[in-house]
């Protein structure tokens, strides 16, 4: 008869976690991309009609156009060397999290980007923290 192969079993499991944690990342991937870019203009596409952006202790609330040129001056005063991915989580079914370092040439921050998935799987970003470290 047929017997069961744990090395199946495992295999299958890595594949199919593999493909999870891959479509996740390809989903904000280009979040990613627009931080490691620099680019407001990109970053924009994702921000809800109103999101949060904090720098150290100081928060407001931004329309997206206004939010759109905040980042143009951020990303302005803080040249891009690099955006790595830290850590991704769920807090629910449609809400996560993202959390990275910018470095810039001068600085380094630690950003941490939340959003919720919209119905057609586009993420939405309603809020943006950025602390110096």
């Amino acid at each position: 008869m047929f017997r069961f192969n744990s090395k199946f079993l495992l295999l299958g499991i890595f594949l199919f976690a593999h493909l999870f944690v891959g479509l996740a990342q390809e989903k904000n991937s280009s979040i990613i991309s627009a931080f490691q870019k620099g680019s407001s203009k990109a970053l924009s596409s994702f921000l809800g009609k109103m999101v949060e952006i904090r720098f150290d202790n100081s928060k407001k609330d931004f329309s997206k156009s206004q939010a759109e040129i905040v980042l143009a001056n951020f990303f302005k005063s803080n040249p891009v060397k690099s955006f790595k991915l830290q850590k991704e989580n769920k807090i629910d079914a449609k809400n996560s999290f993202l959390i990275g370092t910018y470095t810039s040439i001068n600085n380094q921050f630690s950003v941490l980007i939340k959003g919720k998935e919209l119905d057609d799987g586009r993420w939405l970003v309603n809020s943006l923290d950025f602390v110096k470290k």
